[in-house]
């Protein structure tokens, strides 16, 4: 690893604790500040902290994988095809069907095994 890689990669290590520690700090100043600010002054230190963090975070190498990873995973999310209103309809009423089948089912084998035990231990 030449000097220059362990300098990106110190640098990056710096940013990603920098972004941390901007991140819990708007966190802790709307804990701190509970009975001073109203609400949304304490929601705004919570959104500053994290989205200063979060540009901080970004400027990384593994931030920006991390950005890429997140797009992809959009992409890839717009692709599901969800079922139509019928389809869904149809399919829980196979599954009611089959819940109210095997039920009976299960309770015809219980009562016999019921029935079968009384005989034998009586």
């Amino acid at each position: 690893m030449s000097s220059v890689e362990s300098a990106q990669g110190a640098g990056d290590k710096l940013r990603w604790w920098l972004a941390i520690a901007i991140i819990i700090a708007g966190v802790a100043a709307n804990l701190y500040f509970v009975d001073t600010y109203p609400t949304i002054i304490r929601v705004l230190m919570v959104l500053g902290g994290v989205l200063v963090g979060g540009f901080i975070g970004y400027t990384t190498t593994k931030g920006k994988n991390f950005a890429k990873f997140v797009k992809n995973a959009n992409i890839e999310r717009q692709k599901i095809v969800w079922p139509t209103k019928n389809e869904t309809v149809q399919t829980t009423i196979m599954v009611l069907v089959l819940v109210v089948i095997i039920g009976f089912f299960l309770f015809l084998v219980d009562s016999l095994f019921s029935n079968l035990i009384e005989y034998f231990f009586e």
